[in-house]
């Protein structure tokens, strides 16, 4: 008996916390704005959610105007695979607007949706992405003395891999942008690795402009490159499918083409879009699916020290780089990349966005070539 009331009282437990479930309310909201990379900002905080009873890791079904979706409550891009929709409580802050996204997607042009819309939220599943997000937390300061090196702490690397030259490329975080703190640490970095020509992919000259007036600037060397027509100011985003990053990476490539190396490419963490432009480059040169996901996890290794080798590692590789890389060369999800053509996907992307193959040979031989 005893037995048989304890499995009732289970029973009744889960009934309760269903039943709490599915009378959790649907929260309605607007567009409040739509930022360059497509993310939709709601008018709604993420306290407003959280004081409803949603938590990180639950599946949200969103109502909008012409359509409904199902995607995870998380708290950083990075918290889903790229191309999967979230919905996103920037790092947890309640004080902060709701975001609505696609990881390296443009979430607004996708679905059409515009300043004003109608957005309601409600309960899909609980709980049932908790185990996914929390194995993707990430947490990172921007104090330099956290961090072993000036290097890690910039995220500034020489990427050397596949036929890549040596001394010709180099990624970082920004050398300009200090918001994340780093800018004059990256600044000396490329001074001294003799950096010629830099391709911003993240800032317009509006931007770069306000941060030569900023108070606490201390980017000498870059601000000089950018005077002296060294720099192009991309202002990407960060869907590289999308008509207008292949655009700006074509007009960045030509000027790659038009200068001399050292080069640098880098964005705002030198992690998302340097990321992408670094892989595309390292597989035009004949790097292995290895040697690309061990470059792009440096950066997580560098800002989060995640463990090489460990389960949350390899996660992150597979939803992010590796992910990119099946795209880029016609792969089914999680199909093996051991006998992929790389360089043949990076030559068909770079004839995507319009580059010639003279100028992808050309393209091949600056970045093959030591620098002086």
């Amino acid at each position: 008996m005893k037995r048989r009331w304890s499995l009732l009282a289970w029973m009744l437990m889960f009934l309760a916390l269903a039943s709490t479930a599915l009378a959790q309310p649907t929260i309605t909201g607007t567009v409040a704005g739509v930022d360059k990379y497509g993310n939709v900002g709601l008018d709604l905080l993420t306290q407003a959610l959280l004081d409803a009873g949603f938590e990180f890791g639950d599946l949200i079904q969103v109502d909008l105007p012409a359509e409904s979706l199902e995607a995870p409550f998380v708290t950083a891009y990075s918290d889903v695979d790229v191309g999967s929709l979230l919905v996103r409580g920037p790092g947890g802050d309640g004080t902060k607007n709701v975001v609505l996204a696609i990881n390296m997607g443009n979430f607004a042009s996708f679905y059409g949706i515009q300043d004003g819309d109608a957005v309601a939220l409600s309960l899909a599943e609980k709980g049932s992405y908790l185990g996914e997000w929390l194995i993707r937390q990430l947490q990172r300061t921007n104090e330099r003395a956290d961090y072993p090196s000036d290097e890690v702490f910039a995220n500034f690397r020489e990427v050397a891999v596949g036929g890549m030259g040596k001394g010709i490329y180099y990624r970082c975080s920004s050398p300009v942008n200090n918001e994340l703190a780093r800018a004059a640490y990256a600044d000396a970095l490329i001074k001294e690795a003799g950096i010629k020509t830099v391709i911003n992919l993240a800032d317009g000259p509006e931007e770069l402009a306000s941060y030569f007036k900023e108070p606490d600037f201390n980017s000498p060397y870059y601000q000089e490159l950018y005077e002296q027509g060294q720099v192009i100011a991309l202002n990407m985003g960060i869907d590289y499918r999308s008509e207008d990053f292949q655009a700006k990476l074509k007009a960045g490539l030509e000027f790659l083409l038009a200068q001399e190396g050292p080069y640098l490419i880098h964005c705002n963490e030198g992690k998302d879009r340097a990321g992408f432009v670094s892989a595309l480059l390292e597989a035009l040169l004949g790097a292995s699916a290895q040697e690309i996901k061990e470059d792009y996890m440096l950066t997580y290794l560098n800002y989060y020290g995640v463990e090489k080798g460990s389960e949350q590692y390899e996660k992150i590789a597979e939803s992010n780089i590796l992910a990119a890389l099946r795209d880029l060369a016609g792969l089914p999800k999680e199909a093996s990349l051991e006998e992929a053509d790389l360089v043949q996907a990076a030559e068909a992307y770079l004839e995507e966005i319009g580059l010639s193959p003279e100028q992808i040979d050309l393209l091949k031989a600056k970045l093959t070539g030591d620098a002086a």
